[in-house]
């Protein structure tokens, strides 16, 4: 990491890296608990694929207007306050969810309501989980310099794909061989999750600052712009207060943002058409195992790869912008997201109970998924959005990526009911070859870009 020579400072920036890294590793046991609930989900309640896709709408629909609101407050109001309040509405949603399916008997309940009721909970988690990255990032761009963003965000970015596996891990646990073997009950997904994300929320609260002047410590940077460390303090002031219209105007003006909001459209399609239906083609297409412990390994390993092998993407993606390209982003999101594109296609055609192959293509699909989503969502976020609105611009370009995401709930689901896994999961590797095209609009595009919009404005 681009640590500070200065004890003081060196010491707060491990602090800070350290508590978002586990806070926002956290904030995925509480969303990636429902992909893996959803067979046993739909099995008692008789629910086809699009009508449980509603429910992964609703989570992405509201996550991306979440994003785009809690985006700017995170600007106004600081990681502190935005995100711990993320926490908590998160866990009371998943709690909800629990007292829902503890309370209802599938075989008396009204199946309707019941779905209604989950796709009203699991959308209002959607818009608390909105609120963890994009004020983080933020704070990342304030703790840490440009110089080496690529290798810091990088390494920050692999906390959403290890905290994915693990989510997905505990997730598999509680509805399999804590069932079969333990004889628990599988709705626990929703509640050993929330304890453990309220215990991380009010660490985090209690850990986290905003930025360096909260403890008396001056910029880590000036980005090279006006407003920077070499303006008068006057002016740094007014750039740290722009109002909510402010950073709203300067976020919506600026070009760049446009173009990676529309690949990341692009990819978020493709990510969570995996994240969401990978699981149920999973355990569609594989044979019964003599052994639910190899059943559940092999079902984990497959799923988890994924996320896994997408965090060395992050930390490759990161480390390749700063090594060949002098920060330029596009140029590997580009490439990565046409090679994901390839695997998405080979992917539907692997023999599901070869599990070495399985693998193998999984974490390929993986590796250039979380490379490109990092560069996109971390990186170019605070590159083209600067100090004072890294948060707004990193929750547009979310905003966008979740909108692409909402996609890959009820009409991937629509189009399974309708088709086939196979041409389902080639639409997602079309989508990933039309984020690759937007991103070689912006192929020159840099992070010290003094002509950037509005440049004047950013610091």
């Amino acid at each position: 990491m681009a640590l500070s020579a200065d004890p003081k400072m060196r010491r707060w920036q491990i602090r800070v890296f350290s508590t978002v890294y586990v806070t926002y590793f956290s904030y995925y046991l509480c969303r990636y608990n429902m992909p893996v609930a959803k067979t046993t989900f739909t099995n008692a309640f008789q629910w086809s694929a699009e009508e449980f896709g509603a429910v992964f709408t609703a989570l992405t629909l509201l996550y991306a207007v979440g994003q785009f609101v809690n985006g700017q407050l995170g600007d106004r109001f600081g990681a502190r306050i935005v995100s711990s309040i993320g926490v908590l509405g998160s866990v009371l949603m998943n709690l909800c969810v629990f007292a829902l399916v503890m309370t209802a008997n599938p075989a008396t309940a009204d199946h309707r309501r019941i779905l209604w009721l989950l796709i009203f909970f699991w959308g209002a988690n959607g818009f608390f989980q909105s609120m963890g990255w994009s004020p983080m990032v933020r704070v990342m761009a304030h703790w840490f310099p440009v110089e080496g963003r690529g290798k810091v965000t990088g390494l920050v970015g692999t906390c959403y794909q290890l905290g994915a596996a693990a989510a997905s891990l505990l997730a598999i646990f509680l509805t399999g061989f804590y069932v079969t073997k333990l004889s628990g009950d599988w709705r626990m997904v929703f509640l050993v999750p929330a304890v453990i994300f309220g215990a991380v929320g009010l660490f985090f609260f209690f850990s986290i600052r905003n930025d360096p002047a909260d403890v008396g410590l001056p910029p880590v940077d000036p980005e090279g712009s006006p407003a920077g460390a070499g303006a008068p303090p006057a002016e740094r002031g007014r750039e740290e207060r722009r109002t909510l219209a402010e950073n709203l105007v300067a976020t919506l003006r600026n070009p760049y943002l446009w173009v990676v909001a529309g690949a990341f459209f692009m990819l978020d399609v493709n990510r969570y058409g995996f994240v969401n239906w990978m699981p149920a083609f999973l355990d569609e297409r594989a044979g019964a195992h003599a052994s639910p412990l190899i059943a559940g390994l092999s079902k984990s390993m497959k799923i988890c790869i994924h996320p896994l092998a997408g965090s060395v993407g992050a930390l490759t993606a990161g480390w390749a912008t700063d090594r060949f390209f002098g920060g330029r982003r596009a140029p590997v999101i580009a490439i990565l997201l046409l090679f994901l594109g390839l695997f998405s296609f080979l992917f539907p055609l692997v023999d599901a109970n070869n599990t070495p192959l399985v693998v193998l293509v999984v974490a390929l699909v993986g590796f250039c998924t979380y490379g490109p989503h990092i560069l996109m969502v971390g990186h170019a976020a605070q590159d083209f959005g600067k100090k004072a609105g890294a948060s707004g611009a990193a929750g547009f370009i979310d905003c966008m990526g979740y909108i692409g995401a909402s996609l890959a709930g009820w009409g991937a689901g629509r189009m399974i009911d309708a088709y086939d896994f196979e041409r389902t999961f080639f639409a997602f590797g079309w989508a990933a070859l039309l984020g690759a095209a937007f991103a070689c609009v912006i192929w020159k595009a840099g992070p010290r870009m003094e002509n950037a919009p509005d440049a004047r404005t950013e610091s």
